[in-house]
C-alpha cells in the first residue's frame, strides 16, 4: 500500500507526512498522495488521514494515449508535467487563515518542490483555483469551473478505508525518501 513518504511537515494541525500509496484501480501514470497527521496538535480533532491528491504524469502515459488524447485529458497537453487531477482535504484539515499556513497548501507546496506536482488542472472549483494559486506551479486558464463531483465522496470513503489499515501507523519512525 505504501510506496514512499516525504519528509515530515510541521503544520498548525501537527506533524504531517505525505505518502504515495498504491491504488490498483488506477493506471500506472496516476499517482495518489495521502497526507497523514502523524503527531496531531491537541486542538486538532480531525481524522489522521486528512487529504488525498491524485496526479497524472503524462510522461508515464502510454504512447497511444499521448498521441491521441481525449479532449478532456488536459493533463496530456504540453508541456508534459505531473498534473493535479483531483484534490480533497477533510474539513478539519482545511484552514481559512493565511494561505501559506494552511496544511493543504503546505502539502501541495511540498509535492511541487519535489517535482511530483507541477501543473494544476484546467477544470477546477473556486476553492481549487485558490489552492492552485497558493501552491504555485503552472496554472492553466480555467476551462470549466467545477461545482463538485463524486470525487469528494470517493475520497472520504478511501481515506476511511485506508485509516483502518496499519501501513501509516509508524510513519514517523521510518523515512523511505521521496515518493517515486
Amino acid at each position: 500500500m505504501l510506496r514512499g513518504q516525504l519528509p515530515p511537515l510541521t503544520t498548525v494541525v501537527g506533524q504531517v507526512v505525505v505518502c504515495e500509496v498504491d491504488m490498483p484501480a488506477f493506471p500506472p501514470h496516476t499517482h495518489v498522495y495521502v497526507a497523514v497527521v502523524t503527531r496531531p496538535e491537541p486542538h486538532y480533532a480531525g481524522a489522521r488521514l486528512a487529504m488525498i491528491v491524485t496526479v497524472n504524469d503524462p510522461r508515464e502515459a502510454p504512447p497511444e494515449m499521448r498521441e491521441n488524447p481525449l479532449p478532456d485529458a488536459v493533463w496530456l497537453r504540453d508541456p508534459p508535467e505531473p498534473t493535479v487531477t483531483n484534490i480533497y482535504a477533510r474539513p478539519a484539515f482545511r484552514m481559512r487563515d493565511v494561505p501559506a499556513r494552511r496544511p493543504a497548501v503546505q502539502v501541495g507546496r511540498q509535492l511541487r518542490l519535489e517535482a511530483l506536482l507541477l501543473r494544476h488542472s484546467a477544470f477546477r472549483s473556486a476553492d481549487g483555483s485558490g489552492w492552485a494559486e497558493a501552491v504555485g506551479g503552472t496554472i492553466p486558464s480555467l476551462e470549466e469551473e467545477t461545482a463538485g463531483s463524486g470525487f469528494s465522496s470517493w475520497a472520504e470513503r478511501e481515506l476511511d478505508r485506508m485509516e483502518r489499515q496499519s501501513w501509516w501507523h509508524h510513519l514517523k519512525e521510518q523515512h523511505l525518501g521521496p515518493a517515486v
